[in-house]
């Protein structure tokens, strides 16, 4: 029987800016295809769900400034409008994400506060995403962002989620995110036996690198430690499609493309839409014998909340 695969989709992101973002030359990539309002979040994840993908992982953004927002009344409008839409499962992204402040052209990245907001979403998400560690991620030519992810923090956030019936995805930027997870099951925190979902970013400058050899490694290690665990991969920019394919081929229960995390379909060449994206990483899934997970499929893989 072909395994079955889950296709997580990121349509927009914190840092991908659409072509019209003001006064923001050199912050980061740009495209005119890049989703802003919840409306247009919401048409992309129907876009993308006809395509094949199940899972929509998502962020906010102040409509005027086209930058990331903390404000939980976008967060949920974008919920309510991808629920009208499609029956996709719905990820908050619970970093947030950093933005440049337009008067200061200083970076910020969300506070404790603004990230543990996220757990009073309305209406709910079904997932909540959460960095297993603290990191610095380079920003363009402003310098870079510190994303403080402590422990105290992290036991909050994983009681919110217990609290919600939510489920979760752990974002392990690094080896070391591997090993605070473990200290958390240890404490107690978390059942080491549990079906985590566990998501590995790779060629985030300040995270690791896009490498064969460190997906691996690094998923070796995630399977040892969280036995029952499900994994997924993603690649930055022109190692999206490789490391995804790496993913796939070490047995990966999950892969996530989008125009968060890259804006082309091939070289030199602008995605249209995220959907275009799924269907390319649908393609290679079908050519290398796996089965696209249904919605239903995906919320069993993840033991998540039937609706």
């Amino acid at each position: 029987m072909a395994k079955k695969l889950i296709i997580q989709v990121a349509p927009f992101g914190s840092n991908t800016l659409h072509e019209n973002t003001p006064n923001l030359p050199n912050l980061g990539k740009r495209t005119p295809y890049l989703p802003i309002t919840p409306k247009e979040v919401a048409e992309e994840a129907l876009r993308s769900y006809n395509a094949g993908a199940t899972l929509c992982h998502i962020h906010a953004r102040d409509p005027i400034h086209m930058l990331a927002t903390p404000d939980i009344k976008v967060w949920g409008e974008v919920v309510a409008r991808i629920r009208e839409k499609c029956p996709i499962v719905i990820e908050a992204g619970g970093g947030i994400g950093a933005w440049v402040d337009t008067k200061t052209w200083q970076i910020i990245a969300a506070s404790e506060e603004q990230k543990l907001a996220l757990l009073d979403i309305k209406p709910e998400p079904d997932m909540l995403t959460l960095n297993m560690g603290t990191f610095d991620m380079s920003i363009g030519k402003y310098g870079f962002s510190t994303f403080s992810n402590t422990p105290p923090f992290q036991r909050k956030v994983i009681q919110g989620i217990k609290e919600r019936g939510w489920g979760m995805e752990l974002e392990i930027w690094d080896i070391s995110h591997l090993y605070n997870t473990l200290a958390l099951c240890e404490e107690g925190i978390m059942d080491q036996n549990d079906v985590f979902h566990i998501d590995y970013p790779l060629g985030v400058s300040g995270g690791q690198p896009a490498t064969a050899k460190q997906l691996m490694y690094i998923s070796e290690e995630g399977k040892k430690m969280f036995p029952n665990s499900k994994w997924q991969a993603l690649g930055i920019g022109k190692d999206e499609f490789p490391m995804i394919t790496m993913a796939m081929l070490l047995g990966a229960d999950s892969v996530r493309v989008g125009l968060e995390d890259n804006i082309y379909i091939s070289h030199g060449e602008l995605a249209k839409s995220n959907a275009e994206l799924v269907e390319k990483a649908v393609r290679i899934a079908r050519e290398l014998d796996f089965e696209i997970a249904t919605v239903e499929e995906a919320r069993e893989m993840l033991h998540l909340k039937k609706k």
